[in-house]
């Protein structure tokens, strides 16, 4: 079925950016926030923590990129008709269950943090 009008699309990814950005927000304010923690003293385990949060924040930034480089790669193919319609579908379809599990992952280290803060004050 040929893609006469591709607004639906174009809405998606317009929501997907918008969202995309703030997560990037986030992830420069709990990096901040982590920095903070680190200059703390603390044990072994909750310096191993403070890495894997580093390292977990990082690759939370570089997935971002690379999700927010797709949506432009996707509304490019659409604003040119560089692709036919099952590409643009088949690239929309994967985007999506990119966003959805990058969303799922990022919730997951959020409250992984939050937790982790917590545990930080009681101690």
């Amino acid at each position: 079925m040929p893609l006469t009008n591709f607004d639906k699309l174009h809405h998606q990814h317009q929501e997907w950016k918008k969202d995309l950005l703030l997560n990037e927000k986030e992830i420069k304010s709990l990096r901040d926030e982590l920095v903070e923690l680190a200059n703390g003293r603390f044990d072994h385990d909750a310096a191993a923590k403070v890495e894997h949060f580093q390292n977990a924040l990082i690759r939370q930034k570089e997935v971002v990129n690379e999700l927010l480089q797709q949506v432009i790669q996707g509304d490019k193919m659409m604003s040119e008709a560089q692709g036919d319609d099952a590409q643009l579908h088949m690239l929309h379809n994967k985007l999506q269950d990119d966003v959805e599990t990058f969303n799922r992952l990022f919730i997951e280290l959020r409250e992984e943090f939050k937790h982790f803060k917590q545990q930080l004050r009681e101690s």
